[in-house]
């Protein structure tokens, strides 16, 4: 199900850039929190998967972006910091289990919507990785125009 009008707000934001293959993304993710914990940051919040290219691409550009335990970083090679990271007016939806099937579906589900309310992305499909009880599931945002109506 897909839920307009939703906000993605996160405080103390580290990012890095990467090009992945999709399949590959886990090891980036492992490889990132290896290099906060070298700079001495710690993840204390949500992590996100920015995806910046177009989702049927053979291999994606995509920032990882953390929530870390400092108001402010030292200069870190790739790294970029910003106090605030804010999404307003996004469309949400939530993937449960099975995540490497059921994320592609629920993009294209985020694109077919957007197509027929003829509305406009404004931003990467933001991915925000949960778990709980070692249930693992995403969920993911885009944000819109908000004067498209």
């Amino acid at each position: 199900m897909i839920v307009q009008g939703k906000e993605l707000a996160l405080s103390n934001v580290v990012g890095k850039h990467y090009i992945v293959d999709p399949k590959d993304l886990f090891i980036f993710l492992e490889s990132f929190r290896e290099d906060l914990e070298k700079s001495e940051l710690k993840i204390i919040g949500k992590v996100l998967v920015a995806i910046e290219s177009p989702i049927n691409a053979k291999s994606y550009e995509i920032e990882i972006l953390a929530e870390v335990d400092k108001p402010t970083i030292s200069k870190i090679e790739g790294v970029t910091f910003q106090s605030y990271f804010l999404i307003k007016n996004a469309l949400h939806t939530r993937v449960i289990m099975d995540l490497e099937k059921r994320l592609p579906v629920a993009f294209e589900e985020m694109i077919e919507y957007v197509e027929n309310n003829r509305k406009e992305i404004i931003t990467p499909i933001i991915n925000v990785l949960n778990t709980v009880e070692n249930v693992p599931y995403v969920d993911v945002y885009v944000g819109i125009d908000p004067y498209d109506e």
